[in-house]
């Protein structure tokens, strides 16, 4: 189980410094609201945060309400970009959503809740007829260097799986994308920033230092994400 107090910690921490360093992030929610073909009247978003997606969503359609729901107070990072926006400050495992939505948006994400399967039936549920869900998580080949290494990784869900919460018509595309960087402390560095090292730390100082010196020798400084796009 995921330790949801580290989680907000570590975000709330990283809130400032990962628009600089999220730059994967950011090219992701790019390219989910480019799928983004037509307006919705009700909108929500899971997981605005520094608001990458809703700034994308807020620019691109014209919407009558748009709530966003995030797990740390981040509501500062998107109330400029427009006032028809309502924002809850809550886990989506926990809540009960009360309205229905004609479309549900969620970037680099939910690959953080400890039943992925079933908060994606309680969204499919919060739909109204014909509503759309579009979203952004991560493969299980997603920083697959630091899983080797560390043996630390979330339970990041295969296509498999996937395609087998969606219906058959559901769009689903992969994507990989690798990061180079100068050294392992700069690879550190954008975890720590961006909030991704959001895990119990179990390792000893010397298994670190090893690790440092793989990613250095075996890896080369590079991280890789894997980008999965959902469209139903």
């Amino acid at each position: 189980m995921l330790d949801k107090d580290i989680i907000k910690s570590k975000f709330q921490k990283s809130i400032l410094t990962y628009p600089k360093y999220a730059s994967i992030q950011l090219e992701i929610a790019k390219k989910l609201a480019d799928f983004i073909d037509c307006d919705y009247q009700n909108i929500l978003e899971i997981g605005s945060y520094s608001g990458f997606l809703t700034n994308e969503i807020v620019k691109k359609i014209y919407f009558k309400s748009y709530t966003a729901l995030d797990i740390i107070d981040s509501f500062d990072c998107i109330k400029n970009l427009s006032p028809k926006i309502k924002f809850i400050l809550d886990d989506v495992e926990n809540i009960e959503f009360s309205e229905k939505y004609d479309l549900i948006v969620s970037s680099s994400s939910l690959q953080w809740c400890n039943d992925f399967k079933s908060v994606i039936k309680k969204l499919k549920s919060s739909l109204n007829d014909n509503g759309r869900i579009m979203l952004a998580i991560f493969g299980n080949k997603n920083l697959f260097q630091i899983k080797e290494i560390f043996n630390i990784s979330l339970d990041y869900p295969s296509l498999s799986d996937i395609r087998k919460m969606f219906s058959s018509n559901a769009i689903i595309k992969e994507e990989i994308k690798t990061i180079q960087f100068d050294s392992p402390y700069d690879i550190l560095r954008h975890l720590k920033y961006t909030g991704v090292n959001s895990f119990k730390n179990n390792y000893t100082y010397s298994k670190f230092k090893e690790g440092l010196k793989v990613l250095e020798n075996k890896f080369e400084n590079k991280l890789t994400y894997n980008p999965l796009y959902i469209i139903d």
